[in-house]
């Protein structure tokens, strides 16, 4: 559903404008509602689900066991830094001012959609993070076992 990635500005207050031609999907999906949280895998970017998608996941997060410390730290974050969101009648979002600061973002920022979601990074940040990704030996990336029998 969600896919490629667009550069945009951040506007003085906060505000992220969507791309046009998400903006339909989500109005009519979500009724343009959605939920910004950070990203718990120790990167530093934002994650924008629509609220159908995010209540599916949040519920998945909400049962992981409270005596598990690295399913708390998942629900810290994940949960913790949820923030409800809208797209406004000029088709923006307001990003937070803690979110912002978790994610660094400042006038240039980076849309990534991952289907389900978009995650949102500084411009600076991103492009610096797919230089070392590229530049990642072979050696050095380990797959998943999901992703080893995979074809693409």
């Amino acid at each position: 559903m969600f896919r490629g990635a667009s550069s945009l500005n951040l506007d003085a207050k906060g505000r992220l404008g969507i791309p046009a031609r998400f903006r339909d999907v989500l109005a009519e999906r979500c009724d343009g509602r959605m939920v910004l949280t950070v990203n718990n895998t120790r990167e530093r970017c934002l994650w924008l689900y629509p609220l159908d998608e995010w209540d599916t996941v949040e519920r998945k997060v909400a049962e992981l066991p409270s005596f598990d410390p690295t399913a708390q730290e998942l629900k810290r974050f994940l949960i913790g830094y949820a923030t409800d969101c809208e797209l406004d009648s000029a088709g923006r979002v307001r990003v937070s001012a803690p979110l912002r600061e978790f994610a660094g973002l400042e006038k240039r920022v980076v849309l990534i959609g991952q289907r389900n979601k978009f995650e949102i990074w500084d411009e600076s940040l991103w492009n610096t993070r797919c230089e070392e990704w590229l530049q990642m030996e072979p050696k050095d990336r380990q797959l998943p076992i999901e992703l080893e029998t995979i074809t693409l």
